[in-house]
């Protein structure tokens, strides 16, 4: 059996510890400030919740005035990357450092075999087997895009030890590495897959329901590294976060879902929406403002409202959809993705709340307005910390549950408001509907 199980795919920075620096260069490099400074040392990454790629390196004969060159702009040469700006932090006579101002550093665009991508602090997610020398473990996914094919391989020592102590410390590591490259095996160009990657990035950062980071990558020809790149992203440290794939169990609803967010994301609209209402997803979740939340969650219902029933479903005009109140849209929105419950989606409530609401979409409103404008009549209604927290579950699960209506996914999910296990999934709700 073992000898058809292909071989799992290796990143060098397997062999990182939680939070060690990623180093991206070592050596001699230029420093462009009042002329040409050739000096030492490297150019890193550095692990935490906002990617910073930083440098420090030993300098000679750099000009005596050198109070000049605190936090000033200037730019780096380094060998397999095209030039970048950076700010110089500290100096001194015999040492420089700062950070990079891009968002990116990258060489020029190649063309290559297959594109390899670093994944830092995805979830422990089930594959299918594979195998690192005499180990076989189920740690592969494997879905196609347009003319690609996407692996993404877990780590093999990705175990429940490992998870525990990346949850204990809050930390950051490369769970995974993925690769791109075409089904029929031909060459292309790196710069026909920047966007995808930034893409791949999303569909798991939602798959998540918090962020993850692809920050290194690199491109392959003939097995040779021809093309680098490197991204300052946002990633959460490593924690559970419950959402609407933690007990999923099955891989094949994973590879289906990010063919689909793909496929979404590929149409520049919805590149640009989803994407903003998958922020709000995460910082609704991961804000320690519970009223940030809740503002959060109202934004991302009412422009997922727009996208369903303007965009997708063309059930609205703009005129009508703008002539609506929140409250209708939303409410019609998950009437067309077979999810409004009425008052069956306030079970999770005590007497008080169900007695008052009629649905989750009305509290959902009246706590948004009730953060953004005090009333004093409002103070009969008796809101504990508790409910705001069910609020906060109901409003994700229909974010989760739309975005998953919009692009086509008719799979498993785990629902947030109710008790669960690993395995235990139930079909979205429109999935016997369409």
């Amino acid at each position: 059996m073992a000898k058809n199980i292909e071989k799992a795919i290796l990143s060098p920075y397997f062999k990182n510890k939680i939070n060690e620096d990623i180093i991206i260069y070592e050596g001699n490099f230029s420093v462009y400030l009042d002329k040409i400074y050739k000096v030492n040392g490297s150019v890193y990454m550095k692990m935490g919740k906002q990617i910073s790629i930083n440098f420090t390196a030993k300098h000679f004969n750099i000009n005596p005035n050198i109070d000049s060159y605190y936090y000033c702009d200037a730019f780096i040469e380094i060998y397999g990357y095209q030039v970048f700006s950076i700010t110089i932090k500290t100096i001194t006579k015999s040492k420089i450092k700062g950070y990079v101002s891009d968002n990116f550093i990258k060489s020029k665009n190649r063309v290559v075999d297959y594109v390899d991508f670093n994944i830092i602090n995805l979830d422990k997610i089930p594959g299918s087997l594979i195998k690192y020398n005499d180990k076989v473990f189920a740690g592969r996914i494997k879905f196609e895009f347009n003319d690609y094919i996407i692996t993404i391989d877990k780590r093999n020592d990705y175990n429940k030890e490992l998870k525990e102590r990346l949850k204990s410390t809050s930390g950051f590591l490369v769970t995974h590495i993925g690769r791109i490259q075409r089904k029929d095996k031909s060459k292309f160009k790196t710069n026909l897959v920047i966007d995808l990657i930034d893409r791949i990035n999303y569909a798991l950062t939602f798959f998540c329901a918090r962020y993850v980071s692809i920050s290194v990558v690199n491109g392959f020809s003939n097995d040779k590294n021809n093309f680098r790149l490197c991204i300052q992203n946002m990633v959460t440290e490593y924690k559970f976060v419950p959402c609407w794939t933690d007990t999923i169990s099955n891989h094949n609803n994973i590879e289906k879902y990010i063919s689909l967010m793909l496929k979404k994301l590929d149409d520049k609209y919805f590149d640009i929406t989803l994407k903003k209402v998958i922020d709000w997803y995460v910082q609704s979740i991961d804000n320690t403002n519970i009223e940030n939340n809740i503002i959060s969650i109202q934004i991302a219902l009412e422009t997922l409202s727009y996208i369903i029933l303007v965009q997708d479903l063309m059930v609205l005009t703009d005129e009508q959809f703008e002539d609506n109140t929140s409250y209708n849209n939303i409410k019609l929105t998950l009437e067309k993705c077979f999810i409004y419950d009425g008052k069956k989606g306030l079970s999770i409530f005590d007497e008080n709340i169900k007695n008052r609401f009629n649905d989750g979409v009305e509290l959902i409103i009246y706590l948004r307005n009730k953060v953004v404008h005090p009333s004093r009549k409002d103070n009969f209604i008796n809101i504990h910390y508790e409910d705001i927290w069910n609020i906060i579950q109901v409003g994700s699960r229909y974010i989760e549950l739309i975005i998953l209506f919009s692009i086509g996914y008719k799979g498993e999910y785990s629902n947030r408001l109710n008790d669960r296990c690993f395995g235990e999934v139930e079909k979205v709700p429109w999935s016997k509907k369409l």
